[in-house]
């Protein structure tokens, strides 16, 4: 039997190439791995019957209800962050946000997602070279949230800033973040929350017609009519930016890598638009922006037989369930004409479905539709390419990505 300790996903060189020891994870099954104190869940089955019970297995990762009132514990469930949270809680923060961007609420927004993709290729087209993640990608996004927001253009850098220190400051758990650098992230993140709840503030007395009036202004449904209160809003927040930005960037930058190594398949999807709504699907099954997340067990329970205690810690590896054999066909082949990519777990599965989906997939297709029609010959800058990404185990993506092209 293959020693767990060896099959060590938070090493730094695994997680800059994790595919080969998501094999071996896989073949193991379900075990616990010490030094992180936690149950590694990596193949398809195992890790749907963990998502889609969340009777069993919970987002509350931190909550402990022995020795608290039942006003203590109702009072930590209500964490407002969508992927922090268990239902019924989280039922009632989803139909909160869940309008705004569901397919229907994103409508009338594409013109705007159309234009600020134009208006980003407008700034570096003429220059002939693109650094993607910086100048593209990360931008695009948060430019999204900030329309929806409503947030001050001068705002975006800050921001984004504090977007990326919030995503390095994952890492914390498992001894990647040296101490110094920790305290700075922490340092950071409480300055994020601040602002946050001084632009909620704001809206509170000037509300207007954007999805942060709607957060603070609107009845909860299921807490009698109460709007969210600040720890609610202060996670809700977090969650809206985090998972409407680092998802959705790295994914546009891996999907470009894709394509430029497959020149046949960017042949295709250039010549064919129609394409890219499932090579999107197919980018976010094989380069999973989100690596994995947790839960923990609410009862003694088992996964793929084997037996977890109550309050174990659980590491989902969406990435590794993407690539599994049992359920996709050559899962390690790009293929934009895959018939099922669009069941891949990147955006997780069962209540906890992430709610961004359908804005990142509104993102990802514009972005390559004008990407695509307005540069051509588009090819790697020379010299200027690592390749290497992010030294973060939950989120994936690269750390630059220098490309040429012509213009169309």
């Amino acid at each position: 039997m293959t020693q767990t300790s060896a099959l060590n996903p938070y090493q730094a060189d695994v997680i800059e190439c994790p595919y080969p020891m998501h094999e071996r994870m896989r073949e193991q099954g379900v075990y616990h791995l010490e030094s992180a104190d936690t149950y590694v869940v990596s193949r398809w089955d195992d890790l749907q019957f963990v998502l889609k019970h969340s009777e069993l297995f919970s987002n509350l990762g931190g909550l402990d209800p022995h020795g608290r009132s039942e006003e203590e514990v109702a009072r930590a469930r209500q964490t407002g962050s969508l992927p922090g949270s268990d239902p019924p809680e989280h039922t009632h923060y989803r139909r909160l946000a869940g309008p705004w961007l569901s397919m229907r609420g994103l409508r009338s927004f594409e013109p705007t997602a159309y234009a600020i993709i134009d208006g980003l290729i407008d700034r570096f087209i003429d220059d002939g070279e693109v650094e993607l993640a910086r100048q593209f990608s990360t931008p695009l996004t948060v430019l999204v949230f900030v329309e929806l927001m409503g947030i001050a253009d001068e705002d975006i850098p800050q921001v984004t800033s504090w977007v990326d220190d919030t995503i390095e400051a994952m890492g914390a758990g498992f001894g990647l973040v040296e101490p110094e650098r920790l305290t700075e992230l922490r340092a950071s993140g409480a300055d994020f929350r601040r602002y946050l709840l001084g632009l909620a503030e704001e809206r509170r007395r000037n509300g207007r017609g954007d999805l942060l009036t709607h957060l603070v202004t609107e009845p909860l449904a299921g807490f009698d009519g109460r709007t969210l209160h600040e720890q609610e809003l202060q996670g809700m927040l977090v969650t809206l930016l985090m998972g409407g930005t680092e998802t959705t960037l790295n994914m546009i930058d891996s999907g470009m890598w894709l394509l430029l190594e497959h020149p046949q398949l960017l042949a295709e999807v250039r010549a064919d638009h129609s394409l890219i709504p499932n090579f999107v699907e197919e980018t976010l099954r094989i380069e999973s922006p989100v690596q994995q997340l947790g839960r923990r067990a609410v009862v003694d329970t088992e996964i793929g037989g084997v037996p977890i205690p109550a309050g174990s810690r659980i590491s989902i590896f969406y990435a590794a369930a993407n690539r599994d054999p049992t359920e996709w066909p050559e899962p390690d082949a790009f293929d934009i004409h895959r018939d099922e990519a669009k069941r891949h777990v990147g955006f997780g599965a069962g209540v906890h479905y992430c709610i961004g989906a359908p804005l990142a997939r509104m993102e990802g297709r514009i972005a390559f539709e004008r990407l695509l029609t307005r540069l051509t010959n588009i090819r790697y800058s020379p010299a200027k390419n690592d390749f290497t990404h992010g030294p973060n185990h939950v989120i994936r993506g690269f750390k630059e990505l220098w490309l040429e092209f012509e213009k169309s």
